[in-house]
């Protein structure tokens, strides 16, 4: 029983390392596809897209994945011909082999929630992979369909020859250059994979002897020119794959695998050891002001500066264990303005920068359905149909651009597309349409506060909704998201030109910067990435306009109020508070008025669990240095109490 058990264990390993390596590879699959539209001369791109699918083929089969492994070898055919250019990539048929991908990807859902293939009908993508494979072969030049079919349904020893254009040598040779990404699966032959059980062994014996003849010959070299083969000596060119295995095998081991639970529960340690140092370093402060100059003083100080010094940069290595590079988001929009792009009938390029930008993994699971609303906007109602693109005087393909860097301790994100841009007469006149502003309201408002209309609640100026988007459908779910993630998103647009939407996010939500204050008899920590500036009040600097207090700061009028007000739901006037800190939120300010300034400090963010969990206008709390519990305000929840107060 217990070696049962063993198995089972042992197998459930080998299945949950097969669905990692698997998505993996979907996700390079779908990536590469959209790519190769674009070069179809890219031959090792074709080669590895080639791979990819033979991979997965291999491994899926071994686990006794059969349809899954049917239809990636169905799918291995179609690109081997590509990639020996007996057939010729066609928008057709790259829709048909992302239909497939996509068909794998829900194929894969099925054994992750199961933990075996749920039974599909296969019919209709096999016989569209069939028909790319055959019915191209006469356009591409190649033998017609009838004779591709002969070939295709010929037994292996005829099919194995000495011409180094076969299908089965191909892959043969493929098959060795793959033994570095399926190190679990090393000991299995492809043969044996593929082969039918037999009763016999003269069968199995004739289908693998071909095989093992092929074995010391040199790989064939569809990528290259006869001339450029016949120039590479076979030696140097084994040496070349073995030196490429080689190095692929050392990268690979400089990484593991870690769960991701166990890097949560590092995550909280770490913020413990951080509130530790906080407590050590005002118990420092303590003992200096009343011993200082002592030796012991002076021991404890230089301790106390190693513990810092350490704690820092532990955090910084722990954080970024948890950091992920944004690519693994953008990349996935190749395949969605791709696709738009081919349903709408226009010409989009995708341009991506600033892929290896790292993000915490916390903030870059939540950041994927925002995005997709903004690149869905760009290539629906940003990007104009090629005929009117090239009117007015453009090229006629656009073009979009999602771009990622580092700023600080946050990331900025941008949006951008060559269209048409927002057209601020059409939103304002949406905007009393809707009876959201009046024409006076509009007079006092700036370009910027216009367009930030369409982040209202079903705002749109489309003047048809489809289903993919109309520029403001769900906007205002990506404002919300994004503030969820204490983000802030942003627009700049000039008619005629295109749009840019600007996104900010913290680079983590675990431990963030605070500005502690003073209100009352409480101290609260507002994260200081929304803090643009303190104020020092003067007496008479505050105002009053339509009954609610303001003052006027340089060139604008900001709003104020006192910070205890807003968060308990009272008013108590404001007169005697000396301080205001201005907070920002996209474009919005206020100015919140508090006692004192206590200093900047790292703040660890706990939650405050189911009962208080919803408590608007706090994000969490933290614990202080002398143990003390302290509230962190929600810039956006604060925002919205505003209103109310």
């Amino acid at each position: 029983m217990m070696s049962d058990d063993f198995e089972l264990d042992e197998m459930k390993a080998i299945i949950d390392e097969f669905m990692v390596e698997t998505e993996e590879l979907m996700s390079q699959l779908d990536s590469d596809l959209v790519a190769i539209e674009k070069s179809p001369d890219d031959l090792d791109l074709l080669n590895r897209i080639f791979r990819s699918a033979h991979t997965i083929k291999g491994t899926s089969g071994f686990l006794g994945f059969n349809e899954l492994s049917k239809l990636t070898h169905k799918m291995e055919d179609v690109l081997n011909r590509l990639r020996k250019g007996e057939l010729k990539l066609s928008p057709e048929m790259m829709d048909t082999l992302l239909e497939c991908v996509d068909y794998l990807k829900e194929m894969l859902a099925d054994i992750a929630d199961n933990g075996k293939e749920i039974p599909r009908d296969l019919s209709d993508i096999l016989a569209k992979l069939a028909g790319a494979e055959q019915g191209m072969v006469a356009e591409a030049g190649g033998e017609p369909a009838e004779e591709a079919s002969a070939t295709e349904d010929a037994p292996t020893p005829e099919v194995v020859s000495e011409t180094p254009e076969e299908p089965i040598e191909t892959v043969s040779d493929e098959s060795d250059a793959d033994e570095s990404v399926e190190k679990l699966f090393e000991h299995i032959q492809e043969g044996v994979v593929e082969q039918p059980p037999t009763s016999g062994q003269e069968e199995p014996e004739e289908q693998q002897e071909p095989v093992k003849q092929q074995e010391p010959k040199p790989a064939p070299a569809p990528v290259t020119s006869p001339e450029a083969a016949g120039s590479q000596p076979a030696g140097q060119d084994k040496a070349a794959r073995i030196r490429k295995d080689l190095l692929e095998r050392k990268k690979a081991d400089t990484t593991i695998r870690v769960d991701v639970k166990r890097l949560d529960n590092l995550v909280n340690m770490m913020g413990e050891l951080v509130l530790g140092r906080n407590s050590l370093v005002q118990l420092s402060g303590s003992v200096n002001q009343r011993w200082e100059g002592e030796p012991e003083t002076e021991k404890l100080n230089q301790a106390v500066t190693q513990i810092n010094f350490i704690t820092t940069e532990l955090q910084m290595a722990v954080m970024k264990m948890r950091m992920l590079p944004i690519g693994n988001v953008f990349n996935k929009f190749k395949r969605v303005v791709r696709d738009l792009a081919r349903d709408q009938k226009k010409l989009i390029d995708l341009e991506i920068y600033g892929e290896e930008t790292e993000l915490d993994k916390s903030v870059i699971e939540e950041i994927g359905d925002p995005l997709v609303h903004l690149i869905r906007n760009s290539c629906d109602h940003g990007v104009e149909l090629p005929d009117e693109r090239t009117a007015a005087g453009k090229p006629e393909r656009g073009t979009i651009k999602l771009i990622a860097d580092q700023e600080g301790s946050h990331i900025v994100i941008k949006v951008i597309d060559d269209g048409q841009g927002l057209d601020v007469d059409k939103i304002s006149e949406k905007a009393i349409e809707k009876g959201i502003a009046s024409r006076e309201d509009l007079q006092q408002m700036s370009k910027t506060e216009k367009m930030n209309f369409i982040f209202h609640p079903g705002f749109s100026t489309a003047k048809k909704i489809t289903d993919v988007s109309g520029r403001g459908v769900g906007m205002d779910v990506v404002r919300t998201n994004i503030e969820k993630l204490s983000g802030t998103v942003e627009i700049e647009s000039k008619k005629g030109e295109g749009t840019t939407m600007i996104i900010k996010l913290p680079l983590t939500l675990a431990i963030v910067q605070g500005l502690l204050v003073r209100v009352d008899d409480d101290v609260y920590a507002i994260p200081l990435a929304s803090v643009l500036e303190t104020v020092r009040l003067n007496e008479g600097d505050i105002q009053y306009i339509n009954q609610k207090e303001v003052i006027r700061l340089r060139d604008t009028v900001l709003p104020i109020s006192n910070l205890s007000d807003v968060l308990e739901g009272g008013y108590s006037g404001s007169t005697s508070k000396p301080y205001v800190v201005v907070v920002g939120l996209a474009e919005k300010r206020l100015g919140l008025l508090v006692d004192d300034l206590l200093g900047q400090e790292e703040v660890v963010i706990k939650s405050l669990g189911d009962y208080l969990g919803n408590t608007p206008g706090v994000a969490g709390a933290t614990i202080m240095g002398d143990g003390r519990i302290r509230l962190i305000v929600d810039i956006a929840g604060l925002f919205n109490l505003v209103k109310t107060v």
